[in-house]
């Protein structure tokens, strides 16, 4: 288990709850009434590291990196999953996937940012940041399950759209804006969901639905925190 700095107090209850669990196991000594005392103030701890002013904290909690990303909730909700590639275009960008999928015996369109669990995963997705190409594919795949009468899924988790050159040169703003104004045009149902982080018009790009959802401890904005502090206070961190 990873823990972030400000989980340390944590840590260090769950290490204790761990020790008198083992005690409990291995000897005769009854440990219920201690080790369900442990587990009360854990419980509390956890609870109290994330009440306001602690919003810093669900950022860092929302780039966790044993977080769940795209394909690990796309696996364990669909008993068959096909992944589509390419925006029949530039090429296949590998920071956005998208497929269909059979959940409860019905036909989804899965489309989201993945991150990568180990560094070099993350080089090859990108950290999730995808280029035009990959809102490009998102958009080719959403016009197919419109054709077909496939609802929509989009799992949003990204840091923004990547901000390279190259990217620019290949009309990322443009290939943002398409989406935005298509998605507004599908006659299938959309359900976006944040699963992650959701900075500016690259979660936007992949945002607009009949419902959109947030999972606990995400966030949804305009601009990335270290963006927006870069801007206000002329920091680049916190």
């Amino acid at each position: 288990m990873t823990y972030l700095d400000f989980e340390k107090p944590i840590e260090d209850l769950q290490e204790q709850l761990d020790k008198l669990r083992k005690i409990g196991e291995n000897g005769k000594v009854n440990m219920a009434s201690a080790i369900k005392e442990l587990e009360d103030k854990l419980l509390e701890t956890r609870k109290g590291i994330l009440q306001p002013p602690q919003w810093l904290a669900k950022v860092q909690l929302s780039r966790h990196p044993e977080r769940p990303y795209t394909l690990y909730y796309i696996s364990q909700l669909c008993s068959k999953f096909i992944e589509l590639h390419g925006d029949r275009t530039m090429g296949d960008d590998k920071a956005m996937v998208g497929g269909i999928g059979t959940l409860d015996n019905e036909s989804i369109l899965f489309i989201g940012q993945q991150k990568g669990v180990n560094t070099k995963q993350r080089q090859y997705r990108n950290f999730g940041m995808a280029n035009p190409e990959g809102y490009r594919k998102a958009l080719r795949l959403m016009k197919l399950a419109e054709k077909f009468n496939i609802p929509i899924v989009t799992l949003i988790d990204t840091p923004g759209a990547f901000p390279g050159l190259e990217a620019e040169e290949r009309g990322q703003a443009e290939a943002i804006a398409r989406n935005l104004y298509e998605m507004t045009l599908l006659k299938v149902p959309v359900i976006c969901i944040i699963i992650g982080e959701g900075a500016s018009g690259g979660a936007l790009g992949i945002g607009i639905g009949d419902r959109v959802l947030m999972m606990e401890n995400t966030w949804y904005s305009v601009i990335s925190p270290e963006s927006c502090s870069s801007i206000l206070w002329h920091k680049l961190e916190f």
